[in-house]
């Protein structure tokens, strides 16, 4: 911003305009908020007529016009046009204090100088356009990037202190690259300040369940709200989902009055965990009433991967605002220096030397006038000034004058590394409260250092200053001084328990006390884990591990194998099995040696489990076996049980369910027999379920779902709680269950009730996929197709397999069902590269049938050989679930081969299986399918009987697609048969079946994708 008149352009008209598009406004937009017509906006813009007194205080109050400046505003506004530039060069510059009702910066003077703000008119513009266009249903996101000392910082306390002055709550928080590693540093303080403001009363509206997730966080509200539950003991996926809806929830009771501001500054040292909230948080602001402005460094994304993915994802939001921040012109540097008002900067040339000395950056030039005004020699002769041209220098320079008693102080304000108190401070100074106390003026008055007035913390005035006092601390005092920090720090409440620790790792490690260092490391990866953040968790136990490495004797040979363990628990969780495997090896290995069976098991267990997960079946079986044998060896039944259930597990994951039914078997006795009604029993009983679910015995899978059920609900478990009612769901499908549609939604729809508000992300995507089949069958293809694209998400983000080859298989159903088979032979034909490339055999069967199926259907050849050998298979393992739709396959290559006797053969086959199990809608199928070879060969009597009873059972459990197939089938033989009225009423029922699923499609998005049109009439 250069002297007041350019800032403004040389007319009204013209400045108006650049107000009006800073705001974000169109002509149109404007005017209709200043009750006036667009075309007397555009005559002003264009300085072709002038606004009355009522219309330039309308505008005055919507273009955000100062108090100070409204006065000249509207002297301006009615100036004849041959006069314009004679008084706008009156107009004073516009800066962000004077947007107050008051101003913001105090009275500037030697010795104390607070820089008014310029350079940043359009961006602030921006930002009161934003504040005053927020509502109920439209937030905003603003990402503001640019490099070190650009002016972020003073520019989210310029945007805070506009939003309190429109009585906005105001949420603010920094990131502090020494605590960089400690989980949800900034969360919390965005939280405790969140619990502090929101009346009580909207805190006790929230769920209890929500409330404790909180206090996981800030355990300061659950003094203030007592009885609240215990946290729950759900998956860490389950709780961080809890968690982030609490907090959210927690965010909506405070902007229920009001707009809501929520900023973060310095973004590219928050945590993992905390920047996978705060992404979580900026998708929600979209549609609520809130501000949510993240400060970070352009120059740090590229190095931080979970950043760049943030900033990327945001980049691509309707409602984000991305907003680079330049460094000032020299006009800025001029305005600056005018606006100081000081006759010491008055030389004709500081200006431009000051802008050639620090390029632009706004911290540069702060740093660089401080060390002038701290001089008074050097300001009364600007002329001799040899100026910096680092940073550092300049700081530097001002670091030299503080006399070493103050010095001191400041030294340990910077091994705190962040914001404190003064308690700490004061203890750890040892020196009298009086000279404590003026040194802490003294500081604050250099403008080192800088108070919150509300909450009487103390901070650096930029971390750029932190950084060069803790560096030049010389190398032994720093050891000295972290040493002493984590003493006292010790000595004090715990406060937050996981900050407390990392706090106390820090330092401890940074004063070289290694034992203590190890002890807490370890307590904050505790920590970090319990909060779900296991980058955070690994980066503490890396650091342990090294130390115990590096220094043997901080900790004990059983403390180290602790460690190592958890790690490798974490990297398994954190998908680096490599590397888990690694640590988990070294632990068994190190039991085995001590003779410490037990322990060596467990170890494989989580092994296994690990290896399981990551669709690694073999090397799971190798553990699990090997765990399964210490159990049984040593007596240790429970154990024994739920080693049983895993290997059960993995062997129904992989096609082996004659395996998976003996594992379970076994498991479930052994439970019976203790009475056990713990998580070992939930598994076993879920287990057992899920085996006779794959053998095509529904009944006896949900009988022993809901005793899992019942089971889960008795602990908390919400996560198998969950799952059971998935698996209900599927038990009552029709292409592998009881075809009871009602109840399996009703079971689906509880399922995904507890997924969503916990964020289950492995429950969800299974969970939609059976909905989806129900829907097809039902013939609503729309929702159905809509709840297959939520699911896709999801199951690419788990890159767990056997969800992907579920994909497949849902997707190929749906189009195979619509009639489009040359969309899904693309569906199977991918679901079974994903199975080959993994090596597993998890629905592979199913995938070969359907994509038989699919290849009859189109008349192109299919592999006969490969379908039989997949039936054979199913057969062998007791995979039976996947025979059914063998077993439907042969039965239409046999009938596209003219040999109706094969066809009938495998029909009878179908029809045996399902009857056994009650699967209704195979029996149909059975029957429609003899129907069609009894068509085929022309005996229409027993066709018609075959296709009626079909119809008939498909109508009576609501199968709308093999309804239409029936009527299709029952047109072609009152054809053959010369009935006309019966030909006639199946062709009207089978288009209204197929216009009913056609219109079922209407604004789904499917419609692109069907380009060849209905292929349903």
């Amino acid at each position: 911003m250069n002297a007041q008149g350019n800032t403004f352009g040389n007319t009204f008209g013209y400045w108006l305009r650049r107000r009006r598009k800073a705001l974000d406004l169109t002509q149109d937009a404007l005017a209709a908020r200043v009750s006036c017509s667009q075309a007397a906006i555009k005559k002003i813009e264009a300085d072709e007529r002038r606004p009355s007194r009522g219309l330039a205080l309308r505008l005055a109050e919507h273009l955000f016009i100062p108090v100070p400046e409204l006065a000249a505003f509207l002297a301006a506004a009615r100036v004849p046009k041959a006069t314009d530039a004679l008084h706008l060069d009156k107009l004073p510059v516009y800066t962000l204090a004077a947007a107050a009702d008051a101003p913001h910066d105090p009275p500037v003077h030697e010795g104390d100088l607070k820089f008014p703000f310029v350079g940043r008119a359009i961006e602030f513009g921006q930002f009161a356009g934003l504040l005053n266009n927020l509502s109920a249903a439209n937030g905003y996101v603003v990402l503001m990037e640019g490099e070190a000392g650009i002016g972020k910082s003073r520019l989210t306390r310029e945007v805070a202190h506009r939003a309190q002055t429109q009585r906005l709550p105001v949420l603010t928080t920094h990131c502090y690259e020494i605590e960089r590693a400690i989980a949800y540093q900034p969360v919390i303080d965005l939280a405790a300040q969140a619990c502090l403001a929101t009346p009580a009363d909207r805190l006790r509206a929230m769920a209890p369940t929500l409330l404790a997730e909180i206090t996981a966080l800030v355990p300061a509200l659950a003094a203030r709200l007592p009885d609240l539950p215990a946290l729950s003991a759900d998956l860490p996926e389950a709780r961080q989902a809890r968690l982030f809806q609490a907090l959210l929830g927690l965010l909506d009771g405070l902007a229920q009055d009001h707009p809501l501001v929520v900023m973060v500054d310095d973004l590219q040292w928050a945590d993992d965990a905390s920047l996978r909230f705060l992404h979580f948080l900026a998708r929600q602001v979209a549609s609520r009433p809130v501000l949510f402005i993240c400060a970070f460094r352009d120059d740090e994304v590229g190095a931080n991967a979970s950043l760049a993915r943030l900033v990327e994802s945001l980049r691509r939001a309707r409602h984000a605002h991305p907003m680079a921040l330049a460094r000032l012109a020299q006009e800025d540097t001029e305005a600056l220096l005018l606006k100081l008002n000081d006759p010491n900067l008055s030389a004709p040339d500081l200006a431009a030397r000051l802008h050639s000395e620090t390029g632009g950056n706004p911290f540069f030039l702060w740093s660089i006038l401080h060390s002038l005004g701290e001089d008074a020699g050097a300001l009364r002769d600007t002329a001799r000034l040899p100026l910096p041209d680092a940073l550092r220098d300049s700081v530097r320079m001002r670091l030299a004058r503080v006399p070493e008693d103050d010095r001191q102080v400041l030294d340990l304000a910077a091994v705190l590394g962040r914001r404190f108190d003064f308690e700490p401070l004061l203890a750890l100074a040892h020196a009298p409260e009086e000279r404590f106390l003026h040194t802490l003026e003294a500081l604050v008055q250099r403008r080192l250092l800088v108070e919150d007035p509300e909450s009487g913390f103390y901070d650096f005035s930029h971390d750029k200053v932190r950084e060069v006092v803790y560096r030049d601390i010389g190398a032994a005092r720093r050891v000295l001084l972290h040493r002493a920090v984590a003493e006292k720090l010790e000595q004090q409440p715990q406060g937050e328990a996981h900050e407390h620790a990392a706090r106390l790792a820090e330092h401890f490690e940074r004063g070289k006390v290694w034992a203590k260092a190890v002890h807490y490391l370890s307590l904050a990866a505790n920590h970090s884990q319990a909060l779900f953040a296991m980058r955070e968790a690994l980066h503490w136990l890396d650091r342990a591990a090294a130390l115990v490495q590096a220094h043997p004797e901080a900790a004990t040979a059983k403390t180290q194998l602790a460690i190592y363990e958890q790690r490798g628990g974490v990297r398994a969780q954190a998908g680096r099995m490599q590397e888990a495997v690694a640590d988990f090896q070294r632990v068994i290995d190190a039991a085995r040696a001590q003779g410490e069976h037990a322990h060596a098991r467990d170890v494989l267990i989580q092994l296994g489990m690990a290896h399981r997960r990551a669709d690694a079946y073999e090397q799971a079986i190798a553990c699990l076996d090997e765990a399964l044998a210490i159990s049984q060896a040593t007596g240790d039944e429970r154990h024994a049980a739920d080693t049983l259930y895993h290997l059960g597990t993995v062997a129904w994951s992989n096609g082996r369910n004659e395996l998976a039914l003996a594992y379970h078997q076994q498991a479930v006795a052994i439970c019976e027999r203790l009475g056990l009604a713990d998580l070992v029993a939930v598994q076993a009983f879920h287990g057992w379920g899920e085996a006779c679910f794959a053998n095509a015995e529904p009944v006896a899978a949900i009988a022993s779902f809901t005793r899992s059920l019942d089971l889960a609900r008795a602990i908390g478990d919400k996560s198998y709680e969950a799952e059971n009612l998935m698996m209900i769901g599927w038990a009552c499908t029709g292409h592998m269950g009881l075809a009871d549609y009602p109840r399996a939604l009703t079971h689906f729809a509880a399922a995904l009730t507890i997924a969503r508000a916990a964020d289950l992300q492995w429950h969800l995507g299974p969970t939609l996929i059976g909905r989806a089949h129900v829907l097809m069958a039902l013939g609503q293809f729309g929702t159905a197709w809509a709840d297959l694209q939520e699911a896709l998400p999801q199951l690419e983000t788990l890159k767990l397999v056997r969800y992907q080859i579920m994909a497949g298989d849902a997707l190929g159903c749906h189009y195979l069902d619509l009639n489009h088979a040359d969309l899904a032979l693309k569906h199977f034909e991918h679901g079974l590269a994903l199975a080959r490339d993994a090596a597993i055999q998890f629905q592979v069967a199913r995938l070969q049938a359907n994509l038989a199926l699919a290849q009859l259907r189109l008349v192109v050849a299919h592999d006969n050989a490969a379908l039989v050998a997949a039936y054979q298979y199913t057969d062998d393992h007791q995979e039976r679930w996947m025979s059914l739709r063998c077993l439907e396959a042969l039965a239409e290559s046999a009938l596209a081969q003219g040999d109706a006797a094969a066809c009938v053969a495998y029909a009878n086959q179908l029809s045996a299986l399902a009857s056994a199990g009650d699967l209704q809608e195979m029996q149909a199928q059975a029957s429609y399918l003899r129907g069609k070879a009894a068509l085929g060969g022309s005996a229409y009597e027993s066709a018609h009987q075959e296709l009626t009873l079909a119809l008939s059972q498909a109508e009576k459990i609501g199968q709308i697609h093999l309804a239409w197939e029936c009527h299709q089938a029952l047109a072609t033989v009152a054809a053959a048969r010369g009935d006309a009225p019966a030909k006639a009423g199946h062709d009207s029922r089978a288009r209204a079946l197929a216009d009913g699923m056609m219109q079922s499609l209407n604004g789904s998005g499917l419609t692109a994708d069907l380009e060849h049109g209905s292929r349903l009439r």
